[in-house]
């Protein structure tokens, strides 16, 4: 149907862009949706990292996880901290990583993971931490990330000297 006058014409004009506007993006839904789809699962916990925390101290350390895969990293942190934090009895403590020569886990109760402390001054610690805690570190081919209920030991190696 042509329209016969100026406000039929705009009328008309305007119905057609917005029935074909409605067109174009239910097609570019349907054309990007699957593109899209993908990348939307980028950040979750399970995915590789590409940014982590910079630390105050950048520590270099050895990881063992629960599937014996063995890397080091610098920039080691947990959850962005050059320390790790638990519960030692009921009291919550922060060990620096200076004090700490090796860490191993057991899994605990719920989301608590045990970490046994082994300190430079020959003492043992054990704590209870957050499973889900992230553990940062950039290795040689690439950043990491792992949460500590994933982990099996972690042995600190000392400093890196910037």
């Amino acid at each position: 149907m042509i329209p016969s006058n100026y406000s039929q014409a705009l009328s008309w004009s305007v119905r057609l862009l917005a029935s074909n506007a409605t067109v174009l993006l239910l097609v570019g839904a349907v054309v990007l949706a699957p593109t899209l789809s993908p990348a939307m699962g980028i950040l979750d916990e399970e995915s590789p990292t590409t940014r982590i925390p910079e630390p105050s101290i950048n520590f270099r350390v050895k990881i063992t996880d629960v599937e014996l895969a063995t890397y080091e990293v610098t920039r080691a942190s947990f959850d962005g901290h050059s320390f790790l934090t638990g519960l030692w009895g009921r009291t919550k403590v922060s060990v620096p990583f200076d004090k700490i020569d090796k860490l191993m886990f057991d899994p605990g109760e719920g989301s608590e993971i045990i970490a046994i402390v082994s300190l430079k001054d020959g003492t043992t610690k054990t704590l209870s931490v957050r499973g889900t805690t992230p553990c940062f570190g950039e290795a040689s081919f690439g950043n990491v990330s792992v949460q500590v209920r994933h982990l099996r030991d972690v042995v600190f190696l000392g400093r890196v000297l910037r």
